[in-house]
Formats: structure tokens, sequence, C-alpha cells
């Protein structure tokens, strides 16, 4: 029997530095083996002063040196650590980060908001039973962060999109706190500030009646659980009215009300009314009579996609399908022409898997140059002059879920020169690593052979197959239509892939009816 992979993740959070240790078996969830929470609450220097204090991070070392002890005491095969909003706001993001590199040789990751989101969800798919019969109808997902939190819609099975606020717990208690001091209603300014920062999703959200669903994380869920004595509930499921009386109670502040609420730390209690005022507010405007309180966090989905990587676990629910509806949302905002986005990303990930050991791409190429092609277009609804630039603007500007930052830079490139008019010292390059550089023109390639394809947005052709002969690639298509325009355009645009390849592109007809 092989013996199990012992792998760590470890998420150094604004409020706390979180470890769990698991096992890795063929076929079989991560098994958690250990895990390790130390409180440090590092966003309380971010949201205030703009950076990270050396005390704070002096502190996050050393529990991060403890951390590798506990390591070596399992034998840790491979480590992953993240760090999310105080991270990603900090003015010293790269010291911190490099200061953790040398003194504890831990490489943290500074997550993107929609990284974060991406492993949270890969969490609740893989966790939640019934998550993907859920996900049929309207689920809103609310992910409470110590520094912001996520709201996240699926519905008809579909990922629908995510709206990122700064109204984290911990924010908001720093953001606010000058007027605990002066106010005898604090709870109530709270709500005040958390409702209007909420009202742009109540007014351009979706409409009361789709919610079904909603699913809480973060925050101090654990915490509210154990001192509203629901450890027990299947799912976390909580009833509005139990909630709502737990709540009263929590905005009290008798201690003969809530017991057992001496039994949290200090610096977690004072996090746990902000974090049920968001609550509060979501069940209201979306008009949900229960909810679902989930203990799940993000080094949960960093083992899950750990577990996927290193092939020892597959996913119920493949996560790059959010990806791919992410940017199916994106451009269904901007007002693309949904057919000839649609059957462009589709001939760009045919010709794709066609040319495989052409050009040597990676897999997760294949997500990038998909989501690339779904968005070429969205510039043209700003203007039609400098389109690509312009979707390079929206899509660096929107956050796309599962993309990290370099991610993202990828698929909006790709995304600018569609049209593969791009030389390799373009300026828009210039910041791109020499592997990066060629990964990009080598998608931009065959993005613009699609496109080209699809030249009077008719959808005339199908690419059945492809063949190298001597210097040519004969691309075999079948038609039913006059494709004179989409053969004169492809002509114009096989430049950048004759240069990068050495390979000229040709249109061999299969199967016609009418040409």
């Amino acid at each position: 029997m092989a013996k199990p992979l012992i792998v760590a993740a470890i998420d150094v959070g604004s409020h706390d530095v979180i470890m769990k240790i698991a096992s890795l078996k063929s076929d079989e969830p991560p098994k958690i083996i250990d895990e390790v929470q130390r409180t440090i609450p590092m966003g309380a220097d971010t949201y205030s002063t703009g950076k990270i204090s050396q005390n704070l991070l002096n502190q996050t070392i050393e529990v991060l040196k403890t951390f590798n002890k506990k390591m070596e005491e399992y034998k840790v095969n491979t480590v992953q650590a993240a760090a999310t909003s105080a991270f990603r706001e900090a003015a010293n993001q790269l010291f911190v980060v490099e200061q953790i590199r040398r003194l504890t040789g831990i490489e943290v990751e500074v997550l993107s908001s929609g990284m974060d989101s991406y492993y949270h969800q890969v969490a609740l798919s893989e966790t939640i039973p019934d998550f993907t019969e859920m996900i049929q109808t309207n689920v809103l997902i609310v992910n409470i962060g110590s520094g912001s939190i996520q709201l996240t819609l699926f519905n008809d099975g579909k990922y629908i999109n995510t709206q990122n606020f700064r109204l984290g717990p911990l924010r908001i208690r720093e953001l606010l706190g000058d007027l605990e001091r002066h106010s005898t209603d604090f709870g109530g300014l709270m709500t005040e500030y958390i409702s209007g920062e909420l009202n742009y999703y109540k007014t351009f959200g979706p409409k009361r009646a789709t919610y079904q669903n909603l699913i809480v994380l973060g925050g101090s869920s654990r915490y509210i659980k154990h001192v509203a004595g629901w450890t027990s509930k299947k799912q976390g499921q909580i009833k509005k009215e139990d909630f709502e009386s737990f709540f009263e109670k929590l905005k009290s502040g008798n201690p003969n009300d809530l017991p057992r609420l001496s039994q949290v730390p200090s610096e977690q209690e004072t996090l746990m009314l902000p974090t049920c005022i968001v609550i509060d507010e979501v069940l209201q405007f979306t008009g949900i009579d229960q909810l679902y309180l989930s203990d799940i966090d993000l080094t949960t989905g960093m083992l899950y996609k750990m577990a996927n990587e290193l092939q020892k676990y597959r996913f119920k629910r493949d996560p790059d399908i959010n990806r791919i509806e992410s940017a199916i949302y994106l451009a269904n905002r901007y007002r693309t022409d949904k057919k000839h986005s649609q059957h462009v990303s589709h001939l760009a990930v045919c010709l794709f898997d066609l040319t495989v050991k052409i050009h040597g791409l990676p897999k997760i190429a294949r997500v990038y140059l998909e989501m690339a092609a779904i968005l070429h277009n969205i510039g043209k609804y700003v203007s039609m002059e400098n389109d690509g630039v312009r979707s390079y603007n929206i899509i660096q500007s929107n956050e796309l879920i599962g993309l990290s930052e370099r991610e993202l830079e990828i698929v909006a490139l790709t995304a600018c020169f569609h049209n593969g008019r791009v030389h390799p010292n373009d300026p828009m390059l210039q910041k791109l690593t020499s592997d990066e550089k060629l990964m990009i023109l080598k998608l931009i390639s065959i993005l613009a052979l699609a496109n080209s394809l699809d030249a009077g947005h008719q959808q005339k052709i199908e690419i059945i197959k492809t063949r190298v002969e001597d210097d040519r690639l004969e691309i075999f298509i079948s038609s039913d239509k006059d494709f004179t325009l989409e053969l004169w355009n492809f002509n114009k645009h096989i430049g950048l892939f004759q240069a990068l390849f050495g390979l000229h592109p040709e249109i061999k007809l299969l199967k016609s009816k009418k040409i």
C-alpha cells in the first residue's frame, strides 16, 4: 500500500494564523491530522495605518517558526501558505512576504479576492454533500473575512457573480473604533454603516424572490455556533428566528443570556457582533428563512486543491467551471455578441486541443484561452476604437474568480491582442517574464486564428482536425455556407502563428454543401 502524503496548508489571515496538516491517500478526501491556530490581528495595522507593523510581523514569524517544528514532527512533504486582505492592502506587502520567506523558509502567496473566493468555493463544493443540488436554485454564499466580505451567487447550477465589500468585522471595529467611546449604541452605528455599504447589492443585486438558500462561512462562525449551542445542527442549518433570538441576546450584552460567551477568547468576542450584523442584514434583504453556518475556511479549500494537484483526489465539481462562468457573466454585463464570443471560444479551444504537440502549453493555459476568447470583445461596449486596450482595462478592473493577479494579466493581455497584431517588445508585455510572454504570444496566435474564422459573426465553420504537412499546419474544417469572408480574414491573421511555430496555417475543406 502506498504511503500517504503529508501536506500542510497555512492561512496567514487578517486576524489569525492557521495551519492544518493533512494526510492524503488516493481517492480519499484530505484527512486532518493536526490543526494549530494563533491570533495575530495583522489587519488591525493594515486597516488603520495602511501597513503591517514590525511588531506584528515579528510575532507572525515566530508563530511560523513553531509551525515549521510541527511540520518537521509530521514529516510534511508539501506546504502551501496564503495571505488575504491584510497583506493585499498593506503598502509594505513585498517587504513582509520577503522577511517571512527569508526567516522561516515559507513562501506566502498573497491571494487576489478572486483566488480567495475560489478556495472557499472549492471547500464548499467538496464538503457539503448536496452542494451540486443546492446550487440548482439561487444560492447566496456570504464569505466573511476579517477585512472584507464576499457575496457570491449561484443559480441554475452555474456561478453568476461575486461582489466584494470592505466590511470584515475586524476592519469595521478598527474603522469605527473611535465612535465606540462616544456612543451609547455602538451596535446601532455599526448596523447603520454596514447597511449603507450593502445598499449597492440590495439595489442592484437579484430580486428578493430569487434567493432560496444562504450559506455563511468565515468570521466568527465557529464561536457563534458554540455560544448559541448550534454545534450539533446538521451542516450548521439554522432557522432565521433562532438566529434572530441569538442576535438579540448578543446585542443586549447581558452575560446571563449567553453564559457560554465567557468561553470565547476576548479578541474573538469583539468580532461576533459585527459578524452577526452582516448576517442579519443579508437575511433581511434576501428574505431567506434559514441559513447554513459552515465551519470551512481557506485552508480547507487549499488542502482539497493540493490533493487534486498531487493526483490524490478528483474534484466532485470541477472548479474551472466557475472561472469560465465568471468570464461569461462579465461578457454578458458588457453586452457582447453571445453567439460570436461562444463560437470563437469553441474554435479557440478546438485549435488548442488539436495543436498540443505544437504549442506545448500547460493544461491551465487552455482555461486562460477560453476566458480570453469569451471576453475579447467587451471593450466594444465602451468604444469601437482601441477596443482591445479597453477590453484589457475592463478585465483588469474586475475580480474573476479563481485567477491570481498574474493569471488575470495573462487573460487580459490575450484578450487585448486578440487580432494577433502584437510586437514582442510592446510596452504592455514588458513587465512579464520571458516564459509568461511566450505563453501569452502563443495564446494570442491561437485566438487570432479562431476569431478570424467567425469574421461575419455567423458561426459558419467547425474545426474537425489538424495535420502538419511539411512546413504547413492544415486545418480541416466543415461548413455548409459560403465562408469566403472567413477565409480572407483568416489569411490576414496567420502572421503571428507562423512566426512563433514556423508553420503556415492553411484551411482545408472536408465537407461542404454550398461554396
